[in-house]
């Protein structure tokens, strides 16, 4: 069934305003999914606080250009694609594809039913390669986690160093005394 002119106009607005609020774009690919892979992938996008739409590739360049995010050819999606949108973070999407592609991986034909097909960082569109290497890029939080932690590592090891040092000492002045009574 054709889309009429005013409902691809109705998504076409809708996707813009999504962009237009948008902190992290990413384009999946979902060829092999069954309806019920991609009804499970939106419920746990949605409960992630992201969204999974899909609608025609160049209604997403349209979009895309007229929310100022990114120009991009529709070509440069291969397949069926999709577009996950998080309103938080910048790296989320990429990343919910990683977590849905490890989860729907078939050992037997070493294939996924959802792949990286591209995403939006920093105003530039990134193809599947760069999006694979976005997806790997640890988040704010993690990031402020471990600094944290490379931080609070030090004073503890030097803590440690210290008290490790002064036991020894207090050893050797307590077998010296025996050794200088022994005498």
């Amino acid at each position: 069934m054709a889309t009429t002119k005013a409902k691809k106009q109705d998504q076409l607005n809708a996707l813009i305003e999504k962009f237009k609020a948008a902190q992290g774009v990413a384009f999946v690919c979902f060829n092999q999914a069954s309806v019920m892979d991609v009804q499970a992938a939106r419920r746990s996008l949605r409960e992630n606080g992201m969204s999974y739409t899909v609608i025609k590739k160049t209604l997403m360049a349209i979009a895309a250009k007229e929310a100022g995010l990114c120009e991009f050819d529709s070509e440069d999606l291969d397949g069926s694609v999709a577009v996950i949108v998080s309103t938080e973070d910048a790296i989320a999407p990429a990343a919910a594809i990683k977590v849905l592609k490890k989860e729907h991986f078939n050992k037997e034909t070493k294939s996924s039913k959802f792949d990286f097909a591209g995403s939006f960082f920093e105003g530039k569109f990134l193809d599947s390669a760069a999006t694979a290497i976005l997806a790997d890029t640890p988040t704010r939080e993690e990031s402020l986690a471990k600094i944290v932690g490379a931080l609070r590592s030090g004073p503890q090891k030097l803590h440690a160093v210290f008290q490790s040092g002064l036991r020894k000492n207090i050893n050797v002045l307590k077998n010296a005394d025996k050794f200088a009574k022994a005498a």
